[in-house]
């Protein structure tokens, strides 16, 4: 039995215990034990012998032997590293290809492994160092896109995004507060307005009931006076009191409901604050999504126009390289109904309009899911990938508009000049995935998508 040890391993084993030596010590008689197992030994026995030869040691501690204790520590973590067996303490040089386990060639020759195939660790070794090789290079680039896509997360900055988006709600809210509170200004002034007049009115009329009154209190009292005179002093002045008596009077102005009209200045003011705020507003049938814009894009503050120009801030996702040149897609997509909306291109020398599909919109070549019609300088074109691409014919003028219609269970996608009321182009396809307005632009002049005109109407219910 070969062994790594310069001597058999044997040596290293307890008498007693049959055990690794723990704190060997070693006797008079040069033989050696464990501290605790001579000391255990003597303690049953009654004296001192020697387990092994039953020499007599003398009194007092027997000495550590301190070289076999280093010889059982070097051993002990030989048998804890595996690199020898811990049955056999023999070094392992055997592989066995059956249970994937390093064995001793005592291990492989017993019954537990008789039949297995079994090779040197040397050629185990290899085999396994070669397989791993040819997994690192995938392991490699998957580290490199992990990479890739935390520095992606790490270029998200929420927190900026989160105090933009919140400073916009501020200003439209703003706008919208200023709008009331001219609302609000306004009527109170005209209810301020109609108090005056209303004021001086019921102040005008009790001014000549006051002046009635005196001059009807003044003529009562000389009746009175007249009355309680003699009848001499009466008659010489009963011809004026009764001319007096018998003026004429005012006609009696009787008492009117003329307080401010409070139904004019209450009456379903809501709604018509509501209705009137529809001037300052406005609705857009599609919003870009800063998300999917190219990193060359530059989206308006409203999310409704894109032009050519220098990276905004808030746009963390429109670093990725993938995405289609120039392109915006946008925020909310269509699996069915009819969707329109109106593009400004105006004199924007190079675009496209179309719809997208979100996977399409992140692949550098587009193999599908892409409809749209390209303007480029004179150039009127429909693409689709895989169709090949078809040109137009070019129109004179030029649209400054263009209408798209999806008409998506119908399958139908549609460009129009909504000026001329004349078809651009159209394509018919069976869609089965979810649509995205598209935008692609190379130009410094903005393509605006327009507001719908909306109204108000009222019914009532029978």
């Amino acid at each position: 039995m070969s062994s790594m040890w310069s001597f058999p391993h044997e040596d290293l084993v307890c008498p007693v215990c049959q055990d690794i030596f723990k704190d060997p010590v070693v006797l008079r008689c040069s033989h050696s034990f464990c501290n605790a197992c001579v000391s255990q030994w003597w303690k049953t026995k009654g004296q001192r012998q020697c387990p092994f030869c039953k020499a007599v040691s003398a009194r007092g501690a027997p000495v550590r032997n301190l070289v076999l204790r280093n010889f059982c520590d070097a051993f002990q973590l030989e048998l804890e590293s595996g690199l020898i067996c811990n049955q056999h303490y023999e070094k392992l040089k055997l592989y066995c290809l059956d249970d994937r386990i390093p064995l001793c060639v005592v291990c492989s020759r017993a019954k537990e492994h008789r039949d297995h195939a079994c090779i040197p660790t040397d050629e185990a070794a290899n085999r396994h160092r070669s397989d791993l090789a040819q997994l690192l290079p995938a392991l490699r680039q998957k580290l490199v896109n992990f990479c890739k896509a935390r520095s992606g997360w790490q270029r998200l900055d929420v927190k900026s995004q989160a105090r933009y988006t919140e400073e916009k709600i501020r200003d439209e809210f703003r706008v919208l507060r200023e709008f009331l509170d001219i609302e609000e200004k306004t009527r109170i002034e005209a209810l301020r307005e109609e108090e005056g007049l209303k004021t001086k009115e019921v102040n005008d009329a009790i001014n000549v009931l006051n002046r009635e009154i005196v001059a009807l209190e003044s003529t009562i009292k000389s009746i009175e006076e007249g009355l309680s005179k003699d009848n001499t002093s009466f008659l010489f002045k009963a011809d004026d009191i009764t001319k007096k008596a018998q003026r004429p009077l005012p006609e009696l102005r009787e008492v009117t409901h003329t307080g401010v009209d409070v139904a004019k200045h209450l009456g379903n003011v809501g709604f018509i604050v509501w209705y009137k705020m529809k001037e300052v507003v406005t609705y857009s049938p599609v919003l870009l999504n800063p998300s999917t814009a190219h990193q060359e894009l530059e989206l308006s503050e409203g999310l409704t126009s894109v032009r050519c120009g220098p990276k905004l801030p808030r746009n963390a996702l429109s670093t990725t390289p993938e995405r289609i040149h120039h392109s915006v897609l946008g925020r909310e997509g269509y699996t069915s109904g009819i969707h329109i909306w109106d593009v400004e291109v105006g004199n924007n020398p190079v675009w496209a309009l179309g719809v997208s599909t979100q996977d399409a919109q992140v692949r550098r070549n587009v193999q599908s899911g892409l409809w749209m019609v390209r303007f480029c300088k004179t150039k009127f074109t429909a693409y689709s990938p895989p169709e090949v691409v078809s040109v137009l014919p070019l129109r004179d003028p030029l649209p400054r508009r263009v209408r798209v219609l999806l008409d998506y269970n119908n399958g139908r996608l549609c460009f129009l000049d909504p000026d001329s009321n004349t078809v651009i182009h159209v394509f018919t396809h069976t869609f089965t995935e979810e649509l995205f307005p598209y935008i692609n632009t190379w130009g410094g002049l903005p393509l605006k998508i327009l507001p719908l005109n909306h109204s108000v109407t009222v019914t009532q219910r029978i």
